[in-house]
C-alpha cells in the first residue's frame, strides 16, 4: 500500500462513512454469529492504523500486527497495546492462542492468498474462527485498487475456494455494501468511460452526505444477522479452523 495512505486512513477512518459502517457491520457479525465471550484474545492481522482494532479492544483482549512501521506508530498514538510490526510467519511461531483472527480487507493485498490464510489459521486455538472481508467483483476494478496495491477482487465462489483451500471450514458468507451497489457500479462505469484515473473514494464528503451514506451502509448490519446478500461491493465471511489443523 502507498505510504501516504496510512496518513490518510488515520485522518479519516474515525469519521468517514465507509470505515465507520464497516466497523459497525463487523462488530454486529461478531456479536450475532460468533460465541466469543468478552475479554477473549483476538488478533487483527494487517491492523493498519488501528480504527477497527480500537473498537475491538473495547470488548476483547485485542492484539494487532502489521508490516508497516507507520501503521504501528499510528496504533500506538491511539494508545493501543500489543501491536507489533512483524510478518505473520514470525508471529505465529510464538503466538497460537487466539479465539478469533480478523483479516479486514487484507488478503487481496498478498500474492499467495491461500498460503497467507493458512498461516493465519495457525494463530488460532482449536476451533478458533477467522473473519474475512474483501472487495468484490473484478469488474469493479478501479484506480482505488491500483493505489491500494490490490492483487485481485473476489466473487463469492473465489472466496469460498480460498477458504476451502486454506484448510478452513466456511460457516457464513455474504456480499455486503449492497444498498449502495448500483451507485458504485454506475460511478465505476462513468470513470472508465470518461477515462478518470484518480482515486476519489477516500475524499471526505460533506457532513450531510457523509451522515446519509453512513446510515444507509450501516443499516445492513441488522439484515446480515438474518440473511446473506446476493451481491454487493464487498464480501464478508466467517470460517472455522478444522480440528485437524495445527
Amino acid at each position: 500500500m502507498e505510504p501516504f495512505l496510512y496518513d490518510k486512513f488515520f485522518e479519516i477512518e474515525d469519521k468517514h462513512w465507509w470505515f465507520k459502517a464497516r466497523s459497525d457491520i463487523i462488530l454486529e457479525i461478531i456479536s450475532s454469529k460468533l460465541a466469543i465471550p468478552d475479554g477473549s484474545k483476538i488478533l487483527d492481522i494487517g491492523c493498519g492504523t488501528g480504527g477497527p482494532l480500537m473498537r475491538l479492544a473495547a470488548r476483547f483482549d485485542a492484539w494487532g500486527i502489521d508490516n508497516s512501521e507507520r501503521a504501528v506508530e499510528y496504533c500506538e498514538r491511539r494508545g493501543l497495546k500489543n501491536v507489533f510490526r512483524c510478518d505473520l510467519g514470525e508471529f505465529v511461531q510464538k503466538h497460537t492462542d487466539f479465539r478469533l483472527a480478523t483479516l479486514l480487507d487484507v488478503v487481496e493485498h498478498v500474492d499467495d492468498d491461500v498460503s497467507f490464510l493458512s498461516l493465519a489459521a495457525k494463530s488460532l486455538t482449536k476451533g478458533g474462527m477467522v473473519l474475512i472481508t474483501v472487495p468484490a467483483y473484478p469488474f469493479l476494478w478501479s484506480q482505488h485498487d491500483v493505489v491500494n496495491h490490490h492483487k485481485r477482487r473476489y466473487t463469492r465462489r473465489t472466496l469460498e475456494a480460498l477458504i476451502s483451500n486454506s484448510g478452513l471450514e466456511l460457516e457464513f458468507i455474504s456480499y455486503y455494501n449492497t444498498i449502495l451497489f448500483p451507485a458504485v457500479v454506475a460511478q465505476r462505469y462513468l470513470e472508465n468511460v470518461l477515462g478518470r484515473n484518480s482515486d476519489r473514494e477516500l475524499n471526505m464528503p460533506g457532513g450531510l452526505v457523509n451522515g446519509i451514506l453512513y446510515r444507509v451502509f450501516s443499516s445492513e448490519k441488522n439484515l446480515l444477522k438474518s440473511i446473506p446478500f446476493p451481491f454487493g461491493v464487498s464480501l464478508i465471511a466467517i470460517a472455522r479452523k478444522r480440528d485437524s489443523s495445527t
